[in-house]
Parts: C-alpha cells; sequence; structure tokens
C-alpha cells in the first residue's frame, strides 16, 4: 500500500497524539524534534514543480525535494549560490531537477520557517510498527504541518491505526500542492504560453482573432520582467514566440480586418520585436557552447574561446539595450496602445471576411496551408535549393500555429494528434533553419565584427571556418530527413484526419 500523505493547518504533536491513543493495544507515539531552520520555496516561473506536485526547499546546508504524489522526501547536501540544475553538483536533487528542466530557472516564492520531525507508531514492546515524517512550515501567521506516513512490512493494521490516529488529530489528505501553497498564503500567477483560449465556433472570427491576439499580447508582457531581470533566457523566447504568434494572426487571417489596418498592425509589431532581435540570436550561441566546442577540432578552439568571450560581452551590450527599451516610457504606451486596438472590435476596420462563423473560417484555412504545406514537400528532392526547404519550414509553423489557435473548436484529442505527427518533420526543419541561421550568423561576424580581433583575426577566421564546416555538414544531414520524415506526415491516414476534422459541408 502506498504512503498517506497529509497537511494540517496546524502543528502534529506526539503528546497531543498520545493523549487520543489513550494506551489503545498498547502504542505508544515517539518522536524525534528536528532542528527549526530558515528556509525558502522555490519554483520556475511557469510553476513547473507546482504542476508535477513537487516542492523544492531550499535551506542553509542542502536542498530537499518533497514529491506530494509518491510521499518522498529527497535531499541532498549543498551551500552557494545557484539558479538553474546545471549549477549544482550531481546528487538526487540534482538529478530531479535537470530531468525536469535545464533552461528555466528556480527562483524564489517566499522565506518559510521548516521544520523536520521524525516519528514512529511503537507498541508493548518498544516494536517500531508505522513510521510518520512531518515537515512543519511556518509563514507568518500561517502553520501548516506536511506529512508522509509509511508502512512496514507484516504491520499493515499498525499503518492504518495510524493513519486513522493522526486522522482523529484532524489532519487530511493533501489534494495537490497548490493547496498547500493556498494554506501558505502563496499566490501563483497561472503562467502558461499556450493559454486555452475559450472560443465560440458561431463568433464571428473578427471577434476570435481580437481574443487570440490579446491573450498572447498577455502572455508576451507576462514575460518582460523576466526579460529585464535576465532569469533565463525562456522569458525571451516566450516573449519573442508570443509576439510572432500575434504577427502570424494578422498574416494568417487575410481579410478579417481591413488590408491597410492589417499591414499597419503588422509593421508596428515587428517594430516592437526588433530591439530584442541580436539579443536572441546571442542567447542562442551562447547556449550550445559546449556543442559548439565539442565540433571543432583542437587547433580551432583557441579561436572559439575569443569568439565566445566576445559573444559574452556583446550579449551584455544587448541586454543593456533591451532593458533601456522595455523601461521606457515610449515602449509602455507604443505597447499598451496595440493592446487597446483589439479590447473592442467595434473599433477595428472589418475586411469582407470578418464575419464569418469562425469554425467555418478556421476549417478553410488548415485545409488551405495543410496542402500548400504538401504541395511544397512533394517539390522537393535532392536539387531543391535551400530555399523552398525554409518556404516549408514556415509553411508547417503557420499550420501549426492555425491548429493550436482553433484546436478548442474541433476534436481536441484529434488535432492533437495530427500536430504531434506535424511537430516530427517541424523539429527536422527547425534543426535545418537553426544550422542555416547559425552560419550566415558566423558570416556576419567575418564580414562586419572582424576588426575587432585586433592580432587575432587568423584564429577567428580559422575557427568559424571550421564551425561553419560542421553546421554545413549537419544542415544537409537535416535536409535529407526531411523527405522521410514527410512521407510519415502525407500517409493516407493523415490525408484522411484532415479531411474528416476541417472540411466543411458542401466544400468540395
Amino acid at each position: 500500500m502506498g504512503p498517506f500523505i497529509y497537511i494540517v493547518h496546524s502543528v502534529v504533536k506526539a503528546k497531543k497524539l498520545n493523549k487520543l491513543l489513550g494506551g489503545v493495544a498498547g502504542y505508544t507515539i515517539r518522536d524525534e524534534k528536528g532542528e527549526r531552520v530558515e528556509g525558502m520555496i522555490l519554483d520556475t516561473f511557469d510553476n513547473v514543480l507546482l504542476n508535477k506536485d513537487l516542492m523544492l526547499l531550499s535551506l542553509d546546508d542542502g536542498l530537499v525535494v518533497v514529491d506530494l504524489k509518491e510521499g518522498s522526501f529527497v535531499e541532498q547536501e549543498f551551500s552557494g549560490d545557484w539558479r538553474f540544475a546545471g549549477d549544482l553538483p550531481a546528487g538526487p536533487v540534482t538529478e530531479i531537477l535537470a530531468e525536469i528542466t535545464l533552461l528555466r530557472a528556480f527562483l524564489p516564492l517566499v522565506k518559510v520557517r521548516i521544520r523536520q520531525d521524525k516519528g514512529a507508531l511503537i507498541d508493548d514492546e518498544s516494536k517500531t510498527r508505522a513510521r510518520y515524517t512531518n515537515l512543519t512550515l511556518t509563514r507568518g501567521e500561517s502553520v501548516i504541518s506536511l506529512g508522509v506516513v509509511t508502512s512496514l512490512r507484516g504491520y499493515q493494521r499498525a499503518y492504518d491505526d495510524l493513519v486513522v490516529l493522526l486522522q482523529k488529530s484532524g489532519v487530511s489528505t493533501l489534494a495537490n500542492t497548490s493547496e498547500l501553497y493556498s494554506l501558505l498564503g502563496i499566490k501563483r500567477y497561472n503562467y502558461t504560453s499556450k493559454p486555452e483560449l475559450p472560443l465560440d465556433a458561431e463568433a464571428p472570427i473578427k471577434e476570435t482573432a481580437a481574443l487570440i491576439i490579446r491573450s498572447f499580447m498577455d502572455v508576451a508582457r507576462a514575460n518582460e520582467p523576466g526579460v529585464i531581470a535576465d532569469y533565463d533566457t525562456e522569458f525571451l523566447h516566450d516573449y519573442r514566440v508570443s509576439f510572432r504568434k500575434v504577427r502570424s494572426v494578422l498574416s494568417l487571417f487575410k481579410g478579417v480586418f481591413s488590408a491597410d489596418k492589417t499591414t499597419e498592425l503588422k509593421a508596428d509589431f515587428a517594430e516592437v520585436m526588433k530591439s530584442t532581435n541580436r539579443l536572441r540570436d546571442l542567447d542562442v550561441y551562447l547556449m550550445e557552447k559546449d556543442i559548439y566546442f565539442s565540433m571543432v577540432p583542437g587547433p580551432s578552439l583557441d579561436g572559439l574561446r575569443l569568439l565566445f568571450d566576445y559573444f559574452a560581452k556583446e550579449r551584455k551590450k544587448e541586454l543593456k539595450n533591451v532593458r533601456t527599451t522595455l523601461t521606457s516610457e515610449a515602449y509602455e504606451e507604443n505597447v499598451a496602445a496595440l493592446a487597446k486596438v483589439f479590447v473592442d472590435t467595434k473599433k477595428i476596420a472589418s475586411g469582407p471576411k470578418g464575419k464569418l462563423p469562425s469554425k467555418v473560417l478556421a476549417g478553410k484555412l488548415i485545409l488551405k496551408r495543410y496542402a500548400q504545406v504538401c504541395r511544397i514537400a512533394g517539390s522537393i528532392d535532392k536539387s531543391t535549393k535551400d530555399d523552398i526547404v525554409h518556404k516549408l519550414r514556415i509553411s508547417c509553423k503557420k499550420l501549426r500555429y492555425l491548429m493550436e489557435f482553433f484546436t478548442p473548436l474541433f476534436d481536441q484529442d484529434a488535432i492533437k494528434q495530427l500536430i504531434k505527427t506535424l511537430k516530427v518533420l517541424q523539429d527536422n526543419l527547425g534543426k535545418f533553419n537553426d544550422y542555416s541561421v547559425q552560419q550566415a550568423f558566423l558570416r556576419q561576424v567575418l564580414g562586419y565584427d572582424l576588426k575587432r580581433f585586433k592580432g587575432n583575426e587568423m584564429q577567428i577566421t580559422e575557427s568559424i571556418g571550421a564551425l561553419t564546416a560542421m553546421l554545413y555538414r549537419l544542415q544537409k544531414k537535416e535536409r535529407n530527413q526531411v523527405m522521410k520524415n514527410f512521407v510519415r506526415f502525407d500517409s493516407e491516414e493523415t490525408r484522411g484526419l484532415f479531411k474528416k476534422l476541417f472540411q466543411q459541408k458542401g466544400d468540395a
């Protein structure tokens, strides 16, 4: 039988438990009081631990992960500053956190006072029959006891008796981590980069487009403090992807807003994103640093070190520029004005399709984009220029966006299955594009930044040449994989499912 995980809005005391026992069956509760220490509860911005029913505690001399599903306490000794799982030495907590995320920072939520007590149910022969571990968390006036009861082999009845005893003392079964946070007064912003949209199939597509844009503008804006604080690179990534989705709505929903208004808005949103372009490029390079160093031969490593030192210095400059932009009055006024545009759709000039029912146009847009993907992919062979492969990547991305936007209007299990199938091809095309962009970035360094490496031009040129050659080989490898992955995506089953899901009655 699994452990019993409990919670109570008070301190669990052996004295009270023994009083409730009253000598029944010769049982006694004995406990070992732990030391009360100051600690911190941590999680990522997107609540990855909360969503997995895990709680991470940082203490002066170590870290503790509490698994509120399994009822386990995993501990690791550690002292010092850290933010990412990769900053920690090897150990059981590191292993758990690294498996969850290497990119997101673990940020402090609240300070708490912590005491871990261990107790046991003892029989009249002084034998231990069942055990419990109790964690008392204190935050201000809130005191919470979180505990786990574990059974010993052959003593199931004693385990049951201890559970009943604790329930008599006032404990209840812990539902989830959110309940614990609530009792401690911890408020978490329910952040997700992919919000669930309350779409109405019959609503005019103009209203649906505005709703989608408002939702992703909210996601982008939620990431601004994290970009400014530079907690981790995912803040900037989510910020840019969200604004990219806003621009995609304007591009893909042709005829929903007037042509003039669409052109104006696309330019406005492109301008908003422009200040973060170079910072993101540098982030991508610096995140892949170890991989790049493993790719080039030994003689080129000295030049590569100089190159990455330069990237790190450039990133500091770009971060400063981005901070200046995002904290400026001009930026705030500009983005607030853009958000206001989509609050009242009556004030937005409509296009010829603006009043169409959302589900009707959604189906047409998805099928049209799917047909385009198949047409482009079907034309690709070994002699096809890379530009065509890039067009396929962009078309696949737009198809994915459309399907994600409109998921609430269709059979969600079926559409998620199609997205999963598309993702295999998309990942392949994404790597192809990444290698292409990285080569272009290196060419830019050679063309415009080489003069900054006075006296080391030869080393830099050599290392960039070696790295570019490796990136080109990887790009060719991904290109060769495109057709294999497309064949899976273009199967008879997939085509049939697209038609079944998105084709409207009366369509050819």
